[in-house]
């Protein structure tokens, strides 16, 4: 560990920093995991990396997050439609979307520390299964495929017809 020497303090400092970067790198590692699995409604490894994850005395901030991660696992478990992690599709496009619409929301509400660890939960987790490369791009889809939900995307033969 670190010496006292007044001469090795420097070194003791970027110690504790190389240390505290590779903890965080190991965090942020656990928590993408996670996200995949949640994705991927792999539901029994989602819960052992929640479960192996050590929380001593939450902030509201953490509180939040966590609340988050366990009401994205159940809504993933449920598939009901009413829910937001349900309706989005396997498609890049609706998660960079519901990701601008959230950091939006993020901006421009007055939150509390409970609700701002919600929403940066959500924001992980949406820029974690964008970058995974787990989704479609819209351009790997086949002809007709990936429209049955949002139809609005793609013109009708009487929209393209007439571009005004």
């Amino acid at each position: 560990m670190c010496a006292k020497l007044l001469g090795r303090h420097v070194t003791c400092a970027l110690e504790l920093r190389r240390s505290a970067t590779r903890d965080r790198e190991r965090t942020e590692a656990k928590f993408a995991q996670l996200f995949k699995a949640i994705f991927q409604k792999e539901n029994a490894k989602a819960n052992k990396i929640i479960e192996g994850m050590k929380m001593e005395k939450a902030d509201k901030y953490t509180h939040g997050y966590m609340a988050a991660i366990k009401a994205m696992l159940k809504t993933r478990e449920s598939n009901d439609e009413r829910y937001f992690i349900t309706r989005l599709r396997g498609m890049k496009g609706d998660y960079v979307r519901a990701r601008a619409l959230l950091q939006e929301t993020r901006r421009t509400h007055l939150l509390t520390d409970e609700d701002s660890g919600y929403m940066a939960a959500w924001l992980d987790y949406l820029d974690t299964i964008t970058e995974s490369g787990l989704l479609q791009e819209k351009g790997d889809l086949k002809k007709g495929e990936g429209t049955e939900h949002y139809p609005s995307e793609e013109p009708t033969e009487e929209e393209s017809a007439n571009p005004l």
